[in-house]
């Protein structure tokens, strides 16, 4: 099995273990790559979940249904798309350990089903419909990394600019390593593992107030507003 994924946006080629960042700033933005990510990976073959925040379910398997028999593919559980409440509070609070068991869960059902050898997921945070803590958010993306390599699979987690704010994307954007930018697929220089970012908090350190993190927002910046 290649460890090469068509992502569907544009003639980008994912790695099997990537956890990709993405930010937009409109439903229409963060459907230019939720949906082809989607029907590539169904077409492909892959198992598909899609946990979306501030959009009913239905509606993006509505929007796929434009380009495939959405409803059969949900039907025969190779797509999930599941509502973020669901998904992230079904204890009642956010808790970055209870999302990873439920992911681990989730991706341990994938395999034992033996239909599907790659999992691709794709998640969005709008703060609508689940508003989380954000160290427990920073916390959830960074431990993702240590859990990622375990399983055939990629994960891309866009952020709604909007709602969410320059100072923790940029927070968030250090907890992947590699981050979507238009149709281009780029390596973060300022990606920390979980012990660096472990590390940093053992510290008390302001993540957000330091030159690094300048550095960082100025290097998004440029990258996003094709500066560089």
């Amino acid at each position: 099995m290649s460890n090469g994924l068509a992502l569907g946006v544009g003639r980008i080629e994912a790695t099997l273990g990537d956890h990709i960042c993405g930010v937009y700033s409109s439903e229409f933005e963060r459907d230019q790559v939720v949906i082809p990510f989607l029907e590539a990976g169904l077409e492909s073959g892959d198992k598909c979940i899609c946990v979306v925040d501030g959009t009913p379910p239905r509606e993006i398997v509505a929007i796929l249904e434009t380009y495939l028999d959405a409803s059969a593919f949900a039907a025969s559980k190779q797509l999930e798309v599941i509502g973020a409440a669901d998904m992230y509070l079904r204890s009642g609070r956010f808790s970055a350990d209870e999302v990873i068991s439920s992911w681990k869960a989730a991706m341990s059902d994938v395999m034992y089903d033996g239909r599907f050898d790659t999992v691709r997921a794709v998640e969005t945070w709008s703060r609508r419909d689940v508003v989380p803590d954000m160290h427990e958010l920073l916390m959830l993306e960074s431990e993702m990394n240590r859990y990622l390599p375990l399983y055939p699979q990629v994960i891309v987690c866009l952020y709604d600019t909007d709602r969410f704010g320059g100072g923790i994307i940029i927070d968030l954007l250090k907890t992947h390593p590699r981050v979507l930018v238009g149709e281009t697929l780029l390596e973060n220089p300022y990606y920390l593992t979980p012990d660096e970012l472990l590390t940093m908090a053992v510290k008390r350190e302001d993540v957000s107030a330091n030159t690094e993190n300048e550095e960082a927002a100025k290097w998004f910046s440029d990258v996003t507003t094709g500066s560089t």
